[in-house]
């Protein structure tokens, strides 16, 4: 069907809480032929102007009931947003009311719980094609201008994300209200709650907080992506991470990794955890600790610190989509994973070198995963399984690189000649290369796709490094 390049409007519903701007703008309206129904309460400051409407009780033929709660939630109604007005079939049908080209409206705030609001306004959205969708003043002097040749689709479309942005933030703004309260948010000047499908069971200690939560996420995340393994996070940033046939094994591993930020961490665990790793756990200071299974001798040597918060996890929720907030609205993203063609082995391409065996391999591949699930700028060092040198959250990757081989000086020294490195993006320039060469580093993995990767891989065969190019990469901010 050809598209109509302008839509002219017949009839709009205004149903507004926020009145500010509404009768010049339904005057505007009359002038240009447009008929108006609206809601009791807006029909009767409109008649009150001196402008002719309909309310929404005498179209219908039913009383707003419950004090006004419920008024726009009729059949007629919605049918008339929701009618494909190009279908003469469709339109056949609506039984005293022709099809609404205009909702003009705004919601109660969250404390009156508004239903028929939100359910008028996804009435519209679903039927931008025929109906513009007005939920902010703002947009009014836009509407205004587009009266005498119709509105586009692209303004309809436009208006739709902007109905739909508010009706989410409406519904987060509920569900804020009616979420567990934290003691505060990330700081303590900011409000915090809860809302979430996964109830861990915390078993005992201190009440989880903000920040709690925010690590535990990042320290599950991790240690799910890289198998039987232990993993400490703090700060949202992996302290250390080590892979073991026993979880006191793996514990000990990643702890030393870099024992002065896994103070005050969080450590999740993939593997039971039993009085052996509970004893080494202890030993130092962790704000949580949680795994799948903890066992009872565990809990018991667990109860002698009492505000340590142990938590049983419960399996991971589906969750289709990642979301952040910024100003205006949200940016979303697919999760990110390492099931890409890029992140198994037989697909990375060796580029300086020699092959590695199946041991180092595996070493890479865990390296390549902490650093996918660290915060950019990432380099992360490995040897035998564990994490020696975490270098995370830097600006640039030279400076990530010189972090990591800081960390295992620091605490692995003895384990840094003959180690693995793994980078989440790749080199911009030789520096970070010549810096993991000439700590002793074996074999490097790393995406590629630099301007300067000739020189970057120059500098791995001028050593005789081993070095792979996944064409993957794993930014995280």
């Amino acid at each position: 069907m050809q598209e109509v390049p302008h839509k002219k409007i017949t009839r709009a519903l205004i149903s507004v809480s926020d009145k500010e701007g509404v009768v010049p703008l339904a005057r505007e309206l009359a002038k240009n032929g447009v008929e108006i129904i609206a809601s009791d309460g807006t029909a009767a400051l409109l008649k009150d102007s001196g402008i002719e409407v309909k309310t929404v009780t005498e179209v219908t033929g039913s009383p707003e009931l419950l004090g006004g709660k419920v008024k726009t939630l009729h059949p007629l109604i919605h049918a008339a947003l929701l009618v494909d007005q190009s279908n003469p079939q469709q339109v056949s049908e609506l039984k005293g009311l022709g099809p609404i080209d205009l909702l003009i409206i705004n919601l109660y705030p969250t404390s009156g719980f508004d239903i028929g609001g939100p359910a008028l306004t996804r009435a519209a959205v679903k039927n931008s094609e025929h109906v513009a969708v007005i939920t902010a003043s703002n947009q009014y002097p836009e509407l205004l201008s587009s009266l005498k040749l119709g509105t586009t689709l692209e303004q309809r479309k436009r208006w739709a994300v902007s109905a739909l942005l508010l009706t989410a933030k409406y519904d987060l703004a509920l569900l804020k209200e009616r979420s567990e309260p934290l003691r505060y948010g990330e700081n303590p000047h900011q409000d915090g709650a809860l809302a979430t499908n996964n109830h861990h069971e915390v078993l005992q200690g201190k009440a989880m907080s903000f920040n709690n939560y925010l690590d535990l996420q990042a320290a599950w995340e991790l240690s799910r992506s890289c198998g039987t393994a232990v993993a400490i996070v703090k700060h949202g940033i992996p302290a250390g991470l080590a892979q073991a046939n026993s979880a006191a094994k793996a514990f000990k591993a990643a702890w030393e990794c870099d024992p002065t930020s896994a103070f005050g961490g969080v450590v999740v665990s993939e593997l039971a955890i039993d009085a052996e790793c509970a004893a080494e756990i202890i030993k130092g200071f962790v704000e949580v600790v949680a795994a799948n299974e903890i066992t009872k001798e565990a809990l018991d040597i667990f109860a002698t610190k009492t505000n340590l918060r142990v938590v049983k996890l419960e399996p991971p929720s589906e969750v289709d989509f990642a979301i952040r907030a910024i100003y205006g609205g949200f940016l979303f993203q697919s999760q990110d994973g390492f099931d890409n063609a890029g992140d198994r082995f037989e697909n990375w391409r060796l580029v300086s070198g020699v092959a590695v065996d199946d041991k180092t391999a595996k070493d890479l591949l865990l390296a390549w995963r902490i650093a996918g699930k660290a915060r950019s700028n990432a380099v992360v060092l490995v040897r035998d399984g564990a994490a020696i040198g975490i270098g995370a959250g830097s600006v640039s990757r030279v400076d990530a690189a010189r972090l990591a081989i800081s960390k295992a000086n620091e605490f692995s020294k003895a384990k840094l000649s003959g180690s693995v490195a793994a980078s989440d993006g790749f080199f911009p320039f030789p520096d970070g290369v010549e810096a993991l060469i000439a700590s002793g580093v074996a074999a490097i993995v790393q995406p590629g796709g630099s301007l300067k990767d000739d020189a970057v891989i120059a500098a791995a065969r001028a050593s005789g490094v081993t070095m792979y190019l996944t064409g993957q990469r794993h930014f995280s901010h």
